[in-house]
């Protein structure tokens, strides 16, 4: 057992690129399980079943185990025994069925730096869809845009040598500093995902392309960011909860209001904030207070 863990984690580490907190989390996790599993007469996984895990969760749930430590819990088994279905280790997935406590399955405003890490874990990276899902991730996060304006990217607007998207809106051009993750999934997705979706009749510059080599729409992204929160044990995400989480993620690192306003580009100051001297330029400021610089 202890085995397949460690096997589950280098994997993480190696292809998803998740942090070490993330990597002691899913170890933390799945000891929890493991130590369960044994005290109930299991020692293989290939014994697990889904009746089992959902017990198990109960155990934790009764234990004072806080809900959103629940919710993690269930994000750690659906992507372990996801690894050990896809490796042909088990022949079915016990955990596929699994869901979060009913409370957490609420709509919610923002997600925390931990639960966005998930979100981001999601995306088969493998694959070309997954490489472009996991760039859109990081670029909508990375920038807080639009999504309209997401979908409709061209290359000439990713200046990747500089960290920097271009972006025109009606008369206003601005440059939004782009972290190094979402550079890294840039980069991934054009060296190894683009062309693989790309079709004759596609556009040469758009930027991400959907299976059929067009744009992709505004239901379809949903519907592929609407999985992702389920694999990763959230309730359901839309863009503006990941912009109304960037900015909460930002303002608790330091940022300014008006620094948060001048990056996304917002028109009007309110009057509290407008007395505020912004001594702050927007690449400063960003390496300083964003969690994904």
């Amino acid at each position: 057992m202890d085995a397949y863990i460690q096997e589950f984690c280098n994997y993480r580490k190696e292809k998803k690129q998740v942090s070490e907190n993330t990597m002691l989390a899913y170890r933390s996790d799945l000891q929890r399980l493991i130590c369960y599993m044994q005290n109930n007469g299991i020692h293989t996984f290939e014994q697990v079943t889904e009746t089992q895990l959902n017990s198990f969760i109960l155990s934790a749930e009764r234990e004072g185990l806080k809900a959103s430590s629940i919710v993690r819990l269930i994000s750690s088994i659906h992507s372990f025994f996801d690894f050990l279905t896809k490796k042909g280790i088990l022949k079915e997935d016990p955990a596929e069925r699994i869901k979060a406590p009913r409370a957490e399955q609420a709509k919610q405003e923002i997600i925390t730096v931990e639960e966005l890490e998930r979100l981001l874990q999601m995306p088969e990276t493998e694959t070309p869809k997954g490489l472009r899902d996991r760039a859109m991730l990081e670029v909508l996060y990375a920038t807080g845009i639009h999504l309209s304006s997401l979908l409709t990217l061209q290359l000439p607007q990713v200046q990747l040598k500089y960290r920097a998207l271009l972006l025109s809106e009606g008369n206003q051009n601005r440059v939004l500093p782009l972290g190094q993750p979402a550079c890294d999934a840039l980069s991934a997705y054009l060296e190894h995902g683009r062309e693989a979706l790309k079709k004759e009749t596609s556009n040469p510059n758009l930027l991400f392309y959907n299976k059929s080599g067009g744009e992709m729409t505004r239901q379809g992204f949903f519907k592929r960011m609407t999985e992702y929160a389920k694999k990763a044990g959230l309730p359901n995400i839309t863009p503006r909860i990941l912009r109304n989480s960037m900015i909460h993620h930002l303002m608790n690192n330091g940022a300014s209001y008006a620094g948060v306003h001048q990056l996304l580009g917002t028109k009007r100051l309110s009057a509290a904030m407008n007395y505020e001297r912004h001594l702050q330029t927007i690449p400063d400021m960003y390496k300083q207070t964003h969690p994904r610089a």
